[in-house]
């Protein structure tokens, strides 16, 4: 598959906008104005940008803590982003869950209860829910490489295996489960080989190169929507920052840092896109300054907004409210 123009700008956009959101959110962070941990993408952008170029309007996200650029690359906003973590009372939680826990039904994207593997089946069910319904659907479900230890990965991967659902599981190496580095979390040498535990295809990708990416996925997306079964992806990639903004991180080694850092997904992007003439440096450097004005103006504006009133408290607990 050969991306054209449109998809391959698209995900330097998505990949831009979540990379100054996020940028501001630490700043915001460490101003005191978040409450709780700021868990950011940094360095892994190029995922989200990828799967969500290659996505149809009827297929279910389940993104974890590092995906904000599948949410973005899914139709968020800026400032949906910030209202949801500033707690503000008109954000997609009303201001009642703050930072990672949050989603868009309209989009597709379900909103994650957790990290460690629990979204993988409520992605293969909600599949499987749209196809026994007759929408062509396809879901992409995010994992790290630390989750891919847990029961749920194993349950869900086993049963969207033994019953052909489409899936497109996707593990974000990044080289550490928190502070725990791969060579003492399995012992395979890749954690794609699990696949064939599993009789599955496996794929491992260049997970910082989304051109790269979408050009492999493309055509299996389009195919496992026509032959449905799931498919284990391993994208190798890096978090350039700690797990959280709490976390300096001083356990990853700088060597490590500085190689991935000179493949920057961004980097890599914005130079494809002057190689294959859909954008020059001029017109990157344009693109970058537009959205970081839009990632200003959405900031400084939820800033302003209120926070929910206390009296309704209770309102979207039980169904129905």
């Amino acid at each position: 598959m050969t991306l054209d123009k449109d998809k391959g700008l698209e995900m330097l956009r998505v990949m831009l906008m979540t990379r100054a959101i996020e940028e501001r959110l630490i700043r915001l962070y460490h101003q005191g104005k978040i409450y709780g941990g700021v868990y950011t993408g940094y360095g892994q952008e190029a995922t989200g940008a990828a799967t969500a170029a290659l996505a149809g309007p009827n297929d279910i996200f389940t993104p974890c803590i590092r995906n904000l650029s599948a949410h973005i690359g899914r139709g968020a906003s800026a400032m949906d982003v910030f209202r949801q973590w500033l707690g503000r009372k008109d954000g997609p939680t009303g201001g009642r869950d703050s930072n990672v826990h949050f989603g868009s039904a309209e989009n597709g994207v379900y909103a994650m209860i957790s990290h460690l593997g629990a979204m993988i089946p409520v992605c293969v069910g909600a599949v499987m829910g749209r196809r026994y319904r007759g929408l062509d659907s396809v879901g992409f479900a995010f994992i790290g490489d630390g989750g891919t230890s847990t029961g749920d990965f194993h349950e869900a991967v086993n049963f969207a295996a033994v019953r052909d659902v489409p899936v497109v599981i996707m593990i974000e190496n990044n080289h550490y489960a928190y502070s725990t580095p791969t060579r003492e979390q399995y012992r395979c040498k890749h954690l794609v080989d699990r696949a064939a535990g599993y009789g599955i295809e496996g794929i491992r990708v260049d997970g910082n190169d989304a051109v790269a990416m979408a050009e492999a996925l493309g055509p299996v997306v389009e195919d496992i929507r026509r032959n449905p079964r799931p498919v284990l992806v391993e994208a190798d990639t890096m978090r350039m920052r700690g797990h959280g903004e709490h976390d300096d991180f001083s356990y990853v080694p700088k060597e490590l840092l500085d190689a991935y850092a000179a493949r920057d997904p961004i980097r890599l992007a914005r130079k494809q896109a002057a190689d294959h003439g859909w954008a020059d440096d001029a017109a990157a450097d344009a693109l970058a300054g537009e959205i970081q004005s839009v990632v200003d103006d959405a900031y400084k504006a939820a800033l302003a907004e209120s926070r929910p009133d206390a009296s309704t408290l209770t309102l979207g607990v039980y169904a129905g409210d």
